[in-house]
């Protein structure tokens, strides 16, 4: 449909109407694809309204919305449906050593379960052979990798062994994930390196990054990684390409990339622009690159970079740092070892160098001055009515004299006539000329007061500075050749002892003299002596190449074919210096920095010379002709057969037409391997977009340069962003749009409905902590089958296996009803904010409090949560700055929590006759006791006597109140006694007042429906206190809950409060806060009390007057 729309998008126009529009698709039908479509709808036509309405989509009326609803379908259609083939290695949290370690062995062990074949370590070619041999394949589908991969994964074979793991590792079943465990399988079977010694460049222990492969075309990385698979037995040679199909999809789908210009080499700029282009692309679709063109990635590289910012930083440092080794200008090492300064001397000489072939490219692409087509312009300037004119020869020359008697007279100074474009052009130094004509329509007036146009001058100063930036830019052209050359091919060249030969030839007369030259060869010859050895090398620039030849080729030699005599000349450029062309010993190991070595330099200024730009014919042609030119036969010096002889002259041409080089680069590439879509390449660009040409066509009005990354920063490695595990960096695109979305749950009020939603398709869905390679961090996860898995938010499903350690936001901290486990924890924030606070220290507390960054804070890492800023505050040795700034930020995602557990809540108690009053310690702590590890035992206790006594909204508004205030004396009063009452009752045993019994949940629910009085419930956890219960009120039963962390919940509708309980205590997101153990038959279960009132008068540390004071006076 994509491709339909893009089609009629264009036949219509940017103006077609809504009419016209609606029209075209109402009339427009498609065929449907036998692979997208059920097998009876294979072949069928459909319209394009129709089709659109059949998938709920409004029908586009506007041109733009055409062009748009083009682009997407065609994007989504090239995402494969497994995204990047990783399985389970790509999920936003992949699997971790150990349990890739547990998947690999489970496969390996794996048999036929028929028992006709041996188990999968003994079958030769290993996993992929092994589902070969159970899955018969059409003819020739593997030279389709993609495909044949997929019919394999999809055989009864594959999904048995997918289904076989999932199970044996107890993960959660969802729609792909027997796919998810069978594609690891395969990967961690072919490429069993990567489980310990993981490395970004080394896909089942091929280096792509090898210096074999620099200045090599990227597709010899991929043949390479094929032969290397065989020869290493971890697959057959049947299914090599099936297998490097399926690493590199994963791993680097660049090199998947269809249609990637052979100009496109390995460690050349051009690949870094594709790279990264590839990998932003890569990180927001997983799985679309390698279904895409070479164009296609190129023109989405821009929207792709600017999608997510941190991906494309990481992208181009690692991009970066590749070329930065390739090229000689950094050493080969782990990334986290390259230095900030390494880093920014690596971006300066990349930006410089493309500062140069920028300016080499429009230097090569511009005209050489043209003096006719200078004095043109001044003409069209000075006489704009007059340009029919222009080149009439009817004006004469002459120059006033006194004559003998004493009179005036005129003298020819130059036989004519000229034209005005004659005059234009030539350099007339006489005051005193005079013009002169027989035609009345020539303005003699204005010639005559205004002779000189200085054209000539200006055409000297411009010709020779076209001249020195085109001399330079094949500078440039030359060394960036060299630079991009394969290893071997550069060393020689740099240390190598180098002469230079030039291929001549001319054609012998019929008679005994006379001699017809040709164009001289446009390649320079390089002899090469290294080593004892002689190699020679063929530079040419129409080619773009340095090739290869016979070392014989490159000596001083001369031989006839016929009339033709064919001589190679040693060429010694002007200024040479013999022993910069010695032999040289390299000065250690590293690669040579080809671009920048004076080697390089010298063999450039070379090519220059052999270029044989300043030969005087190219002036001569550029000057032009005037009439006095031909009068004095000058005309004869740039005849269009001495024009020829010069190897450079057809190049100029090439490049003012577009057309760079002969064979080797494709429309649309610049000299540099830069894709570009200007004026003159419009047309052809759009032509190679295929699928994109509808975007092509917006693109190319405006951009000249396709694709080309810019870089202002790059920064080394550090934080849990680039944090390793297993094969896959947490920075990919899964774990990077987990982090998004969950950034967006703390901030949007509407954040709390995307989890109820997918709490209600799944199960409990919450925010919370949980360790990944060793680094604890904050996601998502749903609670299923009493385990917690993680949450996909892309994918809208949970993945994976088991958490180990998740904890619920909200439940790991303010919870404290255990008494002194907490203690230490308190202890040290506490001491920690007393030291800072000091006299001494609390100017810098408070600036760091007031305008102290959070990203300056050592440890901190983007998306932490409270429990990990406390973490951070509760360290030793920190400075009071950095405790300003954590105080300020963990009070504010305390206060985040409690609005969180209230959203819960209310999520949670729905229905008729309900009504919520939220409330949160989280935030009265934020703001009374920061280091408090939770008072729910003393406020559970204080309010249990508030609902007795009927004032229980009082109480809450006095926690409001002295949240908003906590620092007068009447709230410092109301904070110390709630204090006490905690510090009473914290501990479970004093809680329960030594009454508690361990009951499900549904025997807490039973007692509130049973209960002919009102009755107070305490509820505990293993960590927790609250309450629930049932109260006599006018005559009515009203129901509530109450949980310190959230808030209390009333009931009036006896179904609403047994629905409501029911999730709050057992099912709903609440309930998965709670820290709970089971009964025997595996209900959640809880202790409980009954509370009464007495109670509070007679136990011992209790002061029954502050406690009723909390909840019955009116601060």
């Amino acid at each position: 449909m994509g491709e339909a729309l893009s089609q009629l998008a264009r036949q219509l126009g940017a103006d077609a109407t809504a009419p016209v529009i609606l029209a075209a698709l109402k009339s427009t039908s498609m065929l449907l694809d036998p692979d997208s479509h059920p097998p009876q709808d294979a072949g069928r036509h459909v319209t394009l309204e129709a089709f659109i309405h059949s998938l709920g989509l409004p029908l586009p009326d506007r041109h733009f919305a055409l062009d748009g609803l083009s682009d997407a379908v065609i994007g989504r259609g090239q995402v494969h449906p497994l995204g990047n083939l990783g399985g389970a290695l790509s999920w936003p949290v992949p699997l971790s050593t150990d349990q890739q370690q547990r998947v690999r062995r489970i496969a390996m062990s794996h048999v036929d379960p028929h028992g006709q074949q041996p188990q999968v370590m003994q079958t030769q070619g290993l996993l992929l052979e092994f589902l070969r041999l159970r899955t018969p394949l059409p003819a020739g589908l593997l030279n389709d990798p993609a495909k044949a991969l997929e019919a394999l994964i999809s055989s009864p074979e594959g999904q048995l062994l997918g289904e076989t793991l999932r199970e044996t590792l107890q993960g959660v079943a969802t729609d792909s994930s027997t796919m998810d465990y069978l594609l690891a399988a395969v990967i961690l079977q072919l490429d069993p390196e990567s489980i310990t010694t993981p490395h970004r460049n080394v896909v089942a222990g091929f280096d792509l990054a090898h210096d074999k492969h620099w200045g090599k075309p990227l597709s010899a990385l991929v043949d390479g990684l094929e032969q290397h698979l065989v020869s290493q037995a971890k697959t057959s040679a049947a299914m090599a390409g099936v297998a490097a199909h399926l690493l590199l999809a994963n791993r680097a789908p660049a090199l998947l990339i269809k249609g990637i210009p052979a100009s496109v080499t390995y460690g050349s700029p051009a690949c870094v622009d594709l790279m990264i282009a590839a990998a932003t692309l890569e990180a927001q679709t997983p799985g679309r690159v390698a279904n895409m063109t070479y164009t296609e990635v190129m023109f989405a590289a821009r929207s792709a970079s600017a999608a997510d910012p941190a991906v494309t930083l990481r992208v181009q440092r690692e991009v970066l740092v590749d070329w930065g080794v390739a090229n000689g200008v950094l050493a080969r090492k782990d990334d986290q070892r390259y230095s900030a300064d390494e880093l920014t001397a690596l971006l300066g000489e990349f930006n410089a160098r493309r500062a140069l072939t920028s300016a080499a490219t429009q230097a090569l692409d511009a005209q050489i001055p043209s003096r006719r087509e200078m004095a043109l312009a001044e003409l069209k300037k000075r006489f704009p009515e007059q340009q029919a004119l222009f080149e009439e020869k009817r004006l004469h020359i002459s120059r006033q004299e006194t004559t003998a008697d004493g009179g005036v007279g005129y003298r020819t100074i130059e036989v004519g006539p000229h034209s005005m474009l004659d005059i234009a052009m030539m350099d007339l130094p006489d005051a005193d000329c005079v013009f002169t004509s027989d035609d009345t329509r020539m303005p003699l007036a204005a010639l005559n007061a205004n002779p000189r146009f200085v054209v000539a001058d200006a055409f000297e100063a411009q010709f020779a500075g076209a001249v020195q930036q085109k001399k330079a830019a094949i500078n440039t052209y030359v060394r960036h050749l060299i630079s991009q050359a394969p290893l071997a091919i550069r060393e020689d060249l740099e240390y190598g002892k180098i002469s230079f030969f030039q291929e001549h030839s001319h054609s012998l007369g019929t008679g005994f003299t006379g001699t017809t030259p040709h164009p001289r060869n446009e390649e320079l010859l390089v002899e090469v002596e290294r080593d004892g050895v002689t190699r020679a090398y063929a530079i040419s620039f129409n080619k773009g190449v340095i090739a290869p030849i016979r070392p014989s080729r490159a000596s001083a030699q001369s031989r006839r074919d016929a009339n033709i005599v064919h001589e190679t000349k040693a060429f010694i450029p002007k200024g040479d210096d013999v022993a910069r062309r010695e032999e040289q010993k390299p000065a250690n190991q590293s690669p040579p920095d080809s671009f920048n070595s004076g080697r390089t330099g010298l063999i450039a200024e070379a090519f220059v010379q052999h270029a044989d730009l300043d030969n005087e014919a190219i002036k001569q042609q550029a000057r032009g002709l005037t009439t006095a030119d031909n009068n004095r036969r000058r005309g004869e010096a740039v005849s269009e057969a001495i024009l020829d002889l010069i190897p450079f002259r057809a190049a100029f041409n090439h490049f003012r037409k577009g057309h760079i080089g002969e064979g080797l680069f494709d429309l649309g590439m610049d000299l540099f391997g830069i894709l570009t879509a200007g004026v003159g390449t419009a047309g052809k660009v759009i032509k190679i977009a295929g699928t994109a040409a509808a975007t092509a066509t917006k693109v190319a009005r405006t951009v000249k340069v396709i694709g080309m990354a810019t870089f202002s920063s790059l920064n080394p490695l550090s934080g849990l962003g680039d944090a390793a595990v297993g094969t896959t960096r947490l920075i990919g695109g899964g774990f990077s749009k987990s982090v998004e979305w969950l950034n967006h749950l703390r901030g949007a009020s509407g954040g709390y409905d995307l989890l109820k939603a997918a709490s209600k398709e799944h199960g409990p869905t919450l925010i919370g902590t949980y360790k990944v390679g060793g680094i604890e961090t904050e996601g998502v996860a749903v609670l299923k089958n009493d385990h917690w898995y993680p949450y996909d938010p892309v994918a809208n499903k949970p993945y994976g296996l088991p958490i180990d350690g998740f904890s619920p936001r909200g439940a790991p901290e303010l919870h404290a009803s255990n008494g002194v486990a907490n203690e230490p924890a308190y202890l040290r924030l506490h001491n920690n904010i007393l030291n800072a606070r000091t006299a001494e220290n609390r100017p810098a507390f408070n600036q760091g409090y007031l305008t102290g960054r959070l990203h300056e804070l050592p440890g901190y890492r983007d998306g932490m949560g409270s429990s990990q800023l406390r973490k951070l505050a509760e360290a030793q040795g920190r400075l009071p700055r950095e405790l300003g700034i954590l105080s300020r930020e963990l009070k504010l995602a305390y206060i985040r929590d409690g609005e969180y557990t209230s959203a819960l809540l209310r999520h949670d108690a729905t229905g008729p006759g309900v009504s919520v009053l939220p409330f949160s310690q989280a935030r009265y702590n934020a703001h009374v006791d920061l280091p408090s590890v939770g008072e729910c035992a003393g406020i559970s206790y204080a309010m249990a006597l508030a609902l007795h006594l009927g004032s229980e909204e009082q109480f809450v508004k006095n926690l409001l109140k002295v949240s908003d205030n906590p620092s007068t004396a009447a709230h410092t009063r109301f904070a110390t006694h709630l204090r006490d009452l905690q510090d009473a009752v914290k501990k479970p045993s004093a809680f329960h007042f030594g009454g508690q019994v361990e009951v499900g949940y549904d025997e807490i629910i039973e007692k509130m429906l049973t209960s002919g009085k009102s009755m107070t419930i305490r509820i505990g956890t293993v960590d927790h206190a609250m309450l629930a219960g049932m109260r006599i009120k006018n005559g009515k039963p009203e129901w509530f809950f109450f949980d310190p962390n959230a808030g209390l919940v009333k009931f009036t509708n006896l179904q609403s409060m047994e629905k409501g309980m029911e999730e709050l205590l057992n099912s709903g997101q609440s309930a998965a806060l709670h820290n709970t153990r089971r009964t025997l038959t595996g209900k959640r279960a809880y202790s409980i009390s009954t509370f009464d009132p007495g109670h509070v008068n007679n136990r011992p540390g209790i002061n029954p007057d502050a406690v009723r004071e909390l909840s019955s006076v009116t601060l």
